[in-house]
């Protein structure tokens, strides 16, 4: 009988050896499955179009063809910032905004739910979708998802939805009511 211990046998370990970067790469690969699964089955329930540059700079395009002067709309806001937003454009011009029931007292921000405002935004974010963790200043932005349905006449956004993948940035707008006040139907 012999004390020292068995040797050990160098197939087993060669199978472990073997086995970590096997194991880690199958983990990664689920891991990528996983990921490209979620993103097909978030946007497969999407009725939305994803949004492109054409789609954006046709709505535009409609938009200063057939923009009414006067107009209400009515807004419901969901993901980061939920709430509702109702707006009165006369002559051009935003005479007022109401955001969950209070009208906010800086009016430089009445602008941004106007169709013209709206429009810039979407027109921003496209621009912005380019580099999206320099530009949403999140080191873990990958990509940004965008959909968007305008108006076939008037081109303004009905629906809008934006979400930057690897950071917590998501909005979607729907246009509840959109009243033309000036005749131009």
């Amino acid at each position: 009988m012999s004390s020292l211990p068995p040797e050990p046998d160098s197939t087993k370990n060669i199978a472990r050896r073997r086995l970590g970067p096997t194991v880690l790469g199958t983990l990664l690969g689920l891991a990528g499955v996983v990921v490209v699964l979620a993103i097909f089955i978030f946007s497969s329930r999407e009725k939305l179009p994803i949004l492109t540059q054409a789609d954006y700079d046709a709505a535009v395009e409609r938009w200063e063809r057939n923009k009414p002067n006067s107009y209400e709309l009515d807004l419901e806001l969901s993901g980061n910032r939920a709430g509702q937003i109702h707006v009165e454009v006369r002559d051009g011009e935003v005479v007022r905004m109401i955001r969950d029931g209070v009208e906010p007292k800086q009016k430089r921000t009445w602008d941004y739910w106007s169709v013209p405002g709206q429009l810039d935004t979407i027109g921003q974010e496209l621009e912005m979708a380019k580099t999206p963790a320099a530009s949403f200043a999140a080191p873990g932005a990958s990509q940004v998802m965008m959909w968007a349905e305008f108006d076939a006449k008037y081109g303004y956004p009905r629906r809008y939805r934006r979400v930057v993948l690897g950071a917590d940035f998501e909005v979607d707008w729907i246009v509840k009511r959109f009243d033309v006040l000036d005749g131009k139907n």
